[in-house]
């Protein structure tokens, strides 16, 4: 169940039990420990521990009521974001009645897609967040035990007209290895960076630059971003049938939760609403969706590039090089006009994003370098066990990280 407002209402405070003590604690192989749904005390105590990690400059308060505004939107509302915990039958119950919590996460459903020699499938697919454990359970192995249990849990969970679900993913701040002995591959995370750029500085270079339109949220509901990564499934796996093509549906709840997120942190740092959500060239059709990221540091706030935005006919003319590197330009305003200091994020970037990066460089500049994360945000995919293996996931970029 997800986190309400009347929920918190009727909960006391402080939301968290005490811990059990470590004499009673089963082993991460006992027969007795469960995989169970959260009820909605108990989803409570999942954030109030998980929040010590990622509430950033956010105050536990502020954080819960973030989190109550996240699960009223599009991508989760209406019980389709599930709180996961593993506890143990054999334990008691705390004094409120809530069973004890020795590992949690969440889980969320959304649409995707697989391609197989050209035909797509449009499936479903579940994205994994908030993997936690309490400090006092640390070290004996009941995160495994509950990534074990999940990831056949999911093949079934929520699933539609009893078609067994396509895959998850999660993102992994662990490095590869942790995750891939319960079957989330690591795949290949790479990103690049460019920093923030006054106005100034922009107003002299944007001059030689084809002229670009901010876009709002009612801009995103007219854009075809989904049927340009339909189209590029069908095309790659037409020129590849042996291997399996898959992507996350790129559609307007991704965008919503993302946008949501930055909304809050707006409000709560007493900055107006932000109305400018990327940035295209109408003409072509090629756009930047942005959102900005708030950490705990202000030194660490960042400008992130949701998704970048490629119809099916653009070819990686000179061109089009110049009208990306027109948006990429205009994110980095962006980013200084914001107080983003960390500068501007854009994961898996295509081929002419990176070369339109390249041109916004001066000759005696390095080259923009491709980045290859290794330790966090690691994409990693999970097939069912009865799938096959040789699979490539396209469009790995921020839109899709929960």
């Amino acid at each position: 169940m997800p986190i309400t407002s009347s929920v918190l209402a009727s909960l006391p405070v402080p939301y968290l039990p005490p811990p059990v003590e470590k004499r009673l604690l089963p082993s991460a192989q006992s027969t007795d420990l469960v995989l169970v749904s959260a009820s909605d005390p108990e989803y409570v105590q999942t954030a109030y521990l998980n929040g010590e990690a990622w509430k950033g400059s956010l105050s536990m308060e502020q954080y819960l009521e973030r989190e109550v505004g996240l699960q009223a939107v599009g991508l989760t509302r209406d019980g389709r974001i599930t709180g996961w915990m593993l506890t143990s039958n054999a334990l008691p119950t705390n004094p409120d009645g809530t069973r004890p919590i020795l590992a949690a996460c969440e889980s969320i459903p959304f649409s995707a897609y697989v391609s197989r020699n050209g035909e797509i499938q449009e499936v479903r697919a579940h994205g994994i967040a908030s993997v936690y454990t309490r400090p006092e359970y640390r070290g004996m192995g009941y995160a495994g035990r509950m990534m074990a249990d999940l990831g056949k849990r999911l093949e079934s969970w929520q699933q539609i007209d009893s078609h067994q679900n396509a895959f998850s993913v999660l993102y992994s701040d662990i490095g590869p290895k942790f995750y891939a002995q319960f079957g989330w591959k690591a795949v290949e995370s790479i990103h690049i960076h460019l920093p923030p750029l006054a106005r100034p500085a922009y107003e002299n270079a944007a001059t030689s630059l084809p002229a670009l339109q901010d876009l709002s949220v009612s801009d995103l509901q007219t854009l075809h971003i989904s049927l340009y990564v339909e189209q590029k499934l069908q095309r790659l796996s037409t020129e590849t049938p042996s291997v399996t093509f898959t992507a996350i549906r790129p559609d307007a709840d991704h965008f919503e939760w993302h946008h949501a997120r930055e909304e809050y942190l707006h409000k709560m740092l007493s900055k107006p609403p932000p109305t400018v959500k990327g940035a295209i060239h109408r003409q072509s059709g090629l756009a930047v969706i942005w959102s900005r990221r708030y950490a705990a540091q202000p030194k660490d706030w960042q400008l992130a590039v949701l998704h970048t935005v490629i119809p099916s006919n653009i070819e990686p003319s000179e061109e089009n090089q110049r009208i990306f590197a027109a948006l990429l330009l205009r994110s980095q305003l962006e980013a200084a006009d914001c107080d983003m200091i960390a500068g501007v994020d854009i994961w898996d970037p295509p081929e002419l994003v990176v070369s339109a990066a390249q041109l916004l460089r001066a000759a005696d500049e390095p080259k923009v370098e491709v980045i290859t994360r290794d330790k966090k945000h690691i994409c990693s995919l999970r097939w069912p066990a009865s799938q096959e293996k040789n699979f490539v996931w396209i469009d790995k970029q921020e839109y899709a990280w929960c």
